[in-house]
C-alpha cells in the first residue's frame, strides 16, 4: 500500500493597522468656540511657543474663529488628540486694502490672516507706493488698464509660493499697492492634526484679501489638514482676491493649496484652490519659528502688542535728533539686516537698515537709528535671509 503525502506550506497574511499620531499632549485643554459671532484668537500654548496642544477642537454652528496677523502674527499649528469638528467657520483671510485719499492715518498695510503676509501700501504725496510683502509680494507698476487714456497703471496681485507638501508652512503673500489705495493681503495659513478625525461640516478660509482699484490683491494661503479620518461636506477656501479690469486695474491674487492627509478621506464639500491629497506621515512642525519686534524707541519701550494707530500712539517721544530703535529678533540667523519702514503724516517715507544681528540664534539684536518729523508715524520690520 502506498501512501502519498502533500504538503501545503502555510502562509500567514498579517495585516497591520495604518495610525496617525499628532504629537497632542493635551497640555491647552479643549478649544471650544461656542460664542455666537467672531472671536478673535490670541492665546499663547502653555508652555510657551506656537504650537497649541489640545484635547479636542470644535467651533460651533455660528461662531468664527479669527486668525488675524493684526492680533495673532504666527502660523498656527493646531494639535489635537481627540476629534475636531468644525461647524462654524475657521477664518484666515487676508485684509481687504481700501482708499484713502488725502487721510494719511488710513495709509498703512493690510492685515494678513495669520502666517500671511500684507499688502503694500499705496502712494501718498511724494511718496511711491510700495509693493506688497512676503516672497510673492505684488510690484507696483504692473497692471495696465483697458482702452484708456492714458493708460492706468495698477499694483499686481501677490502669488502663493508655498509647495504642494505646505512644508514650510507659509501664507500668502500681499499685493501691491497703486495711487491712494492700498494692496489686499495674503490669506493665512494653518495645519490641524488629530491622531482620531477630522469633520469640517462649515467653513475654513485663507482667501486673500481683494484690493481697492487700482492696487493689487492678496493671495490665498494654504490649509493642511492631518489625521486618520477626514469628513465632512464643508468648504475649504485659500482663492486669490479678485481682479479687476478696465481703467482702474485690480491685479488679481493667485490661489493658495489645500492639502488632506488621512487613511480614511470622505471629505465631499467644496475645496477652492490647488488640492494635493497624501496619507499622513508626520506633522513636521518646525522647532524654531522666526520673530522680530521693536522693543523700544529713543529709550521709550514699546508694548509687545502695539496698534500702529494714529489717534492713540504706541510710544510718544520728543525730540528732532536721531533716536535709537531697539530690535529684538529669535530664531534669525546672526549677521541678518533687519530693514526697518517708516510712514509719516508730515514727512517722506523712509527705509533704514539696522545693525547686523548680535547673540545667539534663540535671541538676539540690533539697533537702528530714525529721525521722525513732528506728528505720527508708523513703522514695520522685514527681515530676509537664505536658508
Amino acid at each position: 500500500m502506498y501512501r502519498s503525502l502533500f504538503l501545503f506550506p502555510m502562509f500567514s497574511a498579517i495585516i497591520l493597522g495604518q495610525s496617525f499620531v499628532s504629537g497632542s499632549t493635551g497640555a491647552d485643554g479643549a478649544l471650544n468656540i461656542t460664542a455666537p459671532g467672531v472671536t478673535l484668537f490670541d492665546q499663547a500654548p502653555v508652555g510657551g511657543g506656537t504650537v497649541f496642544n489640545f484635547t479636542t477642537i470644535n467651533i460651533a454652528t455660528g461662531s468664527t474663529l479669527r486668525f488675524s496677523g493684526a492680533n495673532y502674527g504666527f502660523t498656527p499649528y493646531l494639535l489635537a488628540q481627540g476629534a475636531v469638528m468644525i461647524s462654524g467657520i475657521i477664518d484666515l483671510s487676508g485684509g481687504n486694502g481700501q482708499s484713502y485719499g488725502v487721510d494719511p492715518s488710513l495709509r498703512l498695510p493690510s492685515a494678513p490672516g495669520s502666517g500671511g503676509f500684507s499688502g503694500g501700501v499705496g502712494a501718498f504725496g511724494a511718496n511711491p507706493a510700495q509693493p506688497g510683502n512676503g516672497p510673492g509680494g505684488g510690484q507696483t507698476n504692473q497692471v495696465t488698464g483697458g482702452n484708456c487714456v492714458p493708460h492706468a497703471m495698477g499694483g499686481a496681485g501677490g502669488t502663493f509660493t508655498g509647495n504642494q507638501f505646505l512644508v514650510p508652512l507659509v501664507g500668502g503673500s500681499g499685493g501691491a499697492g497703486a495711487s491712494a489705495s492700498t494692496g489686499g493681503a495674503g490669506g493665512g495659513a494653518i495645519l490641524i492634526a488629530s491622531s482620531t478625525s477630522i469633520t469640517v461640516n462649515g467653513t475654513i478660509t485663507g482667501n486673500g484679501g481683494t484690493a481697492a482699484s487700482p492696487a493689487g490683491s492678496g493671495s490665498g494661503g494654504g490649509i493642511r489638514l492631518a489625521a486618520n479620518i477626514l469628513a465632512g461636506s464643508g468648504t475649504l477656501t485659500v482663492a486669490g482676491g479678485g481682479g479687476v479690469s478696465g481703467c482702474s486695474p485690480v491685479g488679481p491674487g493667485g490661489n493658495g493649496v489645500v492639502r488632506l492627509e488621512a487613511f480614511q478621506n470622505s471629505f465631499t464639500g467644496t475645496i477652492v484652490g490647488q488640492l494635493y491629497e497624501a496619507s499622513p506621515f508626520n506633522t513636521f512642525i518646525p522647532s524654531m519659528i522666526p520673530s522680530v519686534q521693536v522693543i523700544s524707541v529713543g529709550g521709550m519701550p514699546v508694548n509687545s502688542t502695539p496698534t500702529g494707530s494714529f489717534t492713540v500712539p504706541d510710544v510718544t517721544v520728543n525730540s528732532n535728533s536721531p533716536l535709537t530703535v531697539q530690535i529684538q529678533a529669535q530664531n534669525i540667523p546672526l549677521q541678518t539686516i533687519v530693514t526697518l519702514y517708516i510712514f509719516s503724516e508730515n514727512g517722506p517715507d523712509q527705509t533704514i537698515t539696522s545693525t547686523a544681528l548680535t547673540g545667539t540664534l534663540a535671541t538676539s539684536s540690533a539697533t537702528a537709528l530714525v529721525t521722525l518729523p513732528s506728528g505720527y508715524s508708523r513703522g514695520y520690520l522685514k527681515a530676509s535671509w537664505v536658508q
